[in-house]
């Protein structure tokens, strides 16, 4: 396969939609296959940060890291507070996950006031326009997260279901279809999951540079396999892919698509002309909610929360922090 050339690309366009997200459930796939383990069978991950070599960490020394280099970068800015607000996928609320969070931020030097999901937040900017309960279905996607969540609203807005993390689906396909033709289960192979996934990106990569398909060739246990990537599969299974992560999320809520009221959208990628089709495919006769512009939506609804907060704390200096599972980012 020729060398892609090198026109940069957002991140967010119809061929590169799943690449962050999925990259970072190959990698966690990857190391908890091949046992990564420090002592208490603790899963280890790869990290490498600039002018460190690489090494392998707990989840709580990455998100230690991550929340010392937030906390430097609003030090540099002149911003000293230690207080802030933790805004989360609404996938990855749990107690344990909560626990590991603050822990991070102790080790850090920061205090977790409370914590938020960021549908609760993006679906709380809209006034209900009818009186009484409400189902809101949250679709929020951008380079670094996909996430579909279904919220109800009586007095308060409540998380019932939430979907995220199911990977690339140009992987997930490659996958399917080596096991198709040779008929062996490569799914828990780590060597072979991380070949793949790399060639799955440079093919991403040579077809967003202008390339019209890519032909790949794949060899397990001696036996070849040829399979041909074009731009209109990719954006095909992109699309697919967010289509099944809307119906696994109605399906964990034991939601019907006709008893869903709205839809917000929330992220850069939620607002592409194409995600908005594929959108209206599913929910035809649903509100869609984008009047403020989705990029910008959590944010927005953070600062107006965040005001609130301080306000009952005397109005003491706090910020807010987005957290996905690619990272941590200033609000």
């Amino acid at each position: 396969m020729e060398p892609p050339a090198q026109i940069p690309c957002s991140g967010n366009c119809l061929v590169h939609l799943h690449s962050f997200s999925g990259n970072v459930w190959l990698v966690r796939r990857i190391n908890i296959l091949r046992q990564h383990l420090l002592p208490g069978s603790i899963i280890r991950f790869p990290f490498t940060r600039p002018n460190h070599p690489p090494t392998f960490l707990s989840l709580i020394d990455i998100l230690t890291l991550h929340f010392q280099d937030r906390k430097a970068a609003m030090e540099r800015l002149g911003h000293r507070a230690q207080n802030f607000v933790a805004i989360i996928p609404a996938s990855s609320n749990t107690s344990r996950y909560q626990s590991q969070l603050s822990a991070a931020a102790t080790a850090a030097g920061l205090n977790i006031l409370f914590f938020i999901e960021a549908p609760v937040l993006a679906a709380s900017y809209y006034k209900s326009l009818t009186p009484g309960h409400r189902t809101i279905l949250v679709f929020d996607l951008d380079v670094h997260i996909f996430e579909v969540s279904l919220l109800t609203e009586d007095e308060n807005l409540k998380v019932k279901a939430a979907v995220s993390d199911l990977g690339c689906p140009l992987l997930n396909y490659m996958v399917s279809e080596i096991q198709r033709k040779l008929g062996i289960d490569i799914s828990g192979d780590a060597t072979a999951l991380r070949c793949i996934g790399e060639s799955c990106e440079r093919a991403k990569d040579s077809i967003c540079s202008g390339m019209a398909g890519v032909d790949l060739e794949f060899e397990q246990q001696g036996r070849k396999v040829p399979i041909r990537i074009t731009r209109e599969l990719l954006v095909l299974l992109n699309l697919r892919h967010l289509h099944i992560g809307i119906i696994m999320c109605l399906m964990q809520a034991g939601v019907r698509r006709e008893a869903v009221d709205e839809i917000v959208l929330a992220g850069a990628s939620a607002k592409k002309p194409e995600v908005l089709e594929a959108l209206r495919q599913c929910f035809e006769r649903q509100i869609f909610r984008c009047n403020i512009d989705p990029a910008k939506l959590i944010e927005l609804s953070a600062m107006q929360y965040l005001r609130k907060v301080s306000a009952r704390y005397n109005n003491i200096p706090m910020f807010g922090l987005r957290i996905v599972q690619s990272g941590i980012f200033t609000l």
